[in-house]
């Protein structure tokens, strides 16, 4: 099957999974880094105005690349990761360190994201067929969440001692997916010869359709806050185990916070590569409403208990009940979302729900920001808060006669 599909697909894929990996041994640690540079609170406020450009260039990029096409948004988006991780190891090699430029070199880093999401969704669009499409899908998704796994878990462990280290090895893959996508990437979307409007009015006028569905803005709203959850493992949770968890001897290994942090991830998506396959087709013939609810609450449930506890068994069978939790809602909630999307405005419908990723991030960001005003009971309570209003708002687009 994998030769069947188009090679753009085979080759963005790769460039993915090569991205994905790079990025994970970096940035799901940054909130440290900015911490004991700064402090929580601006740790927080940085990392919410990373999110919120790189919602903006996403929402943006959607637009453009109807506009420009996909392969030029992709090539220019690789490109600028590559000057901008070069700029990241100036500022923090042996020689030179500056927190503030490296925050400046990460916006341009996520705003090269933002811009490259919606392109890369689009030319898969482009390129695959019905009887393709969810092979493809199912592969990117096993792919992604394998490359996080190994860069979390090679992240965690060298992060604080060989940073620099991690950093050169970011430019070199960086370097990788750019040569890829210059010389495999060929362009899928015929440009129209028309003038296109590229200011906020053409991007506001392609969205307008897909705000007046109230069914769907409830079910997305749903979705942010099950992102909101799930992106305090790179927020709040890090932070938490990286200071109150004591290093500890485990079969010979030192393991201190950080390592905790790695160690949780990489269970998490080990346990989803393993296990998604069979899981699905327990559940195929399950109420998916039912198995949707008890997915967000086992969700819920693991990343509330990694946000209150620093017991090193504790962390590992949250790590697992969260993992059942993203097994179990994941497949349901994405079949729910196949009913609610409008298939004569399929591509603005995906592209406002793509939006949840970059909002749930903005939740979790906004979370590490008050946390230290909130004990980790306090911070535990929210996460099941949000579990509830995700599991509320879901439940009552499902059941919303659409307008």
């Amino acid at each position: 099957m994998w030769k069947t599909l188009h090679p753009n697909i085979r080759t963005r894929i790769e460039i993915q999974f090569l991205s994905r990996f790079g990025s994970s041994l970096i940035f799901p640690f940054m909130a440290i880094y900015f911490t004991k540079a700064y402090s929580v609170e601006v740790a927080g406020t940085l990392v919410m105005f990373n999110v919120v450009a790189s919602f903006l260039a996403g929402v943006y990029g959607g637009h453009l690349t109807d506009v420009i096409g996909r392969r030029k948004i992709l090539f220019g988006g690789e490109l600028v990761k590559c000057f901008t991780t070069v700029g990241i190891i100036v500022v923090n090699s042996p020689w030179f360190y500056n927190p503030a430029l490296t925050f400046v070199m990460m916006l341009g880093q996520n705003l090269a994201s933002g811009l490259i999401n919606p392109a890369s969704e689009a030319m898969l669009v482009d390129v695959s067929t019905e009887e393709n499409r969810s092979f493809m899908y199912a592969i990117s998704y096993w792919a992604s969440n394998l490359s996080l796994m190994l860069g979390i878990m090679i992240g965690g462990w060298f992060f604080e001692d060989y940073f620099f280290v991690l950093l050169l090895f970011l430019l070199v893959i960086n370097l990788l997916t750019t040569y890829l996508t210059y010389h495999f990437i060929n362009e899928t979307h015929a440009v129209s010869k028309k003038s296109h409007m590229l200011g906020l009015g053409a991007v506001l006028r392609s969205y307008r359709e897909v705000a007046r569905d109230h069914r769907f803005l409830i079910f997305t709203l749903g979705g942010i806050a099950i992102l909101g959850i799930e992106n305090q493992r790179n927020n709040y949770i890090s932070v938490h185990l990286a200071g109150n968890f004591q290093p500890m001897d485990f079969a010979g290994i030192v393991l201190n916070g950080v390592k905790m942090l790695s160690l949780s991830t990489t269970i998490n998506t080990f346990l989803i590569v393993i296990l998604t396959a069979p899981v699905a087709r327990l559940i195929s013939k399950q109420n998916p409403t039912k198995i949707f609810k008890m997915g967000v609450s086992l969700f819920a449930l693991g990343f509330g208990l990694l946000a209150f506890t620093t017991n090193f068994w504790i962390v590992v069978l949250s790590s697992v009940v969260l993992s059942i939790g993203e097994l179990l809602y994941v497949p349901t909630r994405q079949a729910k979302l196949a009913e609610l999307v409008d298939m004569n405005n399929r591509g603005a419908y995906l592209a406002l729900n793509g939006t949840i990723f970059q909002l749930g991030k903005l939740v979790g960001a906004a979370m590490l920001i008050i946390s230290p005003y909130l004990s980790s009971t306090g911070m535990m309570l929210t996460i099941f808060l949000l579990g509830i209003i995700a599991i509320t708002l879901t439940t009552i687009s499902l059941k919303k006669k659409k307008e």
